[in-house]
């Protein structure tokens, strides 16, 4: 007899999107993320079960870490970029993004001691500069549920970096928060290439071999990703007239700055999502803007707002953002919650929509509490559609929870 499904990742499987598909769509996309990392990470085919999905994770990643720019020199230094993607995935607990993270570092020129050291937490004051060590205690500190920045923290990283490089630090550290709630609460299968770099470098300091589905051991030191090389670095620019295209194509008409996004945002969506205001890099405005809209269009909606708002409403309350929470109860009486179902009551809202809230309940927490026994009661009420696309909207949250914690 088969045994049952021990995560959401497992249990969708039959549903992923094959590889050829995948090509065909976003074959530009996977091709710079296969030069970037090494791999073609495995969360494609679950995100595009449900298509914006994928959408969104194709907006974040280049637009939050400005990319190909960072890879040329422009803005922080990008080894300490790597850095705190890493040191923000070990806060929170996702093994898969600390591999992925890891080569990313080790890719953009730290190395392997230093990620070792960071991993154990072993970064003295004479290992690392003080602008860095601000870097990845915030990273660390945002990371944290409930956050645990300080003024202190914050002020650092201000005085260690200029305004820019700060908020795309800051933005990057963001963009793991929808990484590490996806990734983490899908219990998304490690590639098997990644293994090596997972056991070598992160197993001395906390990586458990054979979590999410590694394999025990780990590979030779050789197979440790080596730093960017001019001849890579040029390699990704016959692919970007499409990945722009694309991007152009699926932010066109959304603002770049405030006040006109939140204004558009209010006509879209019921809310103005005024962090975005704390915001100065255009790109990445434009770009969560869109992820905003585009998770909230009824039109995609597989869950139905009301459900889906709701679900946001127990994640902010999960992780102690106030903000957050008043943002989705808004949202939420937007999309026709009553005042009970905003304090809490399941009444009216029926089976499926109480599953869908006692799985966000699950995943909140860093890392997430997902049994095999609330896989199976969830797939038993919610189609693999709707599954990631809660899975999606809660990650989203977590983009605007450590954007709160920082700006908040």
């Amino acid at each position: 007899m088969a045994s049952s499904p021990g995560t959401l990742s497992q249990a969708l499987q039959g549903a992923a999107v094959d590889v050829a598909t995948l090509q065909r769509r976003y074959g530009a996309q996977l091709a710079i993320g296969r030069k970037l990392l090494g791999v073609v990470p495995n969360c494609h085919a679950y995100l595009e079960i449900w298509p914006v999905g994928l959408r969104t994770y194709n907006l974040l990643v280049p637009n939050f870490l400005n990319l190909p720019f960072l890879l040329f020199g422009a803005g922080p230094p990008k080894a300490t970029v790597g850095l705190v993607m890493y040191s923000a995935s070990r806060a929170a607990g996702c093994a898969y993004c600390m591999a992925h993270s890891c080569a990313f570092a080790l890719r953009r020129g730290a190395d392997e001691d230093h990620v070792a050291r960071v991993a154990g937490r072993r970064v003295a004051p004479g290992d690392a500069s003080s602008a860095e060590r601000s870097a990845l205690e915030v990273a660390e500190a945002l990371a944290s549920v409930p956050s645990s920045l300080t003024q202190a923290q914050r002020t650092a990283l201000r005085q260690s970096f200029s305004r820019s490089d700060a908020e795309w630090i800051v933005l990057a550290v963001a963009m793991m928060g929808f990484l590490n709630k996806f990734m983490d609460a899908m219990g998304i299968p490690l590639e098997q290439s990644m293994l090596a770099t997972a056991g070598e470098v992160i197993g001395p300091s906390g990586w458990m071999p054979g979590q999410h589905g590694a394999a025990n051991g780990a590979g030779p030191a050789a197979t440790w990703p080596r730093p960017d090389r001019l001849g890579n670095l040029l390699a990704l620019l016959p692919l970007l007239p499409a990945v722009i295209y694309r991007d152009r194509r699926w932010t066109s008409g959304i603002p770049h700055s405030w006040p006109a996004v939140g204004v558009h945002l209010r006509d879209r969506t019921g809310h103005d999502f005024p962090v975005l205001s704390q915001l100065a890099h255009g790109r990445a405005i434009r770009a969560l803007a869109t992820i905003l809209a585009d998770n909230t269009d009824a039109k995609c909606s597989q869950l139905g707002l009301r459900v889906k708002h709701l679900a946001g409403l127990v994640y902010a309350t999960t992780v102690e953002d106030e903000e957050l929470a008043n943002s989705a109860r808004i949202l939420a009486r937007h999309a026709g919650a009553t005042n009970a179902q905003l304090d809490g009551s399941h009444d009216g809202i029926g089976t499926q929509a109480s599953a869908a809230l006692v799985l966000t309940r699950a995943a909140a927490s860093s890392p997430a509490q997902i049994t095999p026994d609330l896989v199976a009661a969830t797939t038993a009420e919610l189609s693999s559609p709707a599954i990631i696309e809660l899975m999606v909207w809660i990650s989203v949250m977590q983009i605007m929870h450590r954007l709160h914690a920082f700006y908040g």
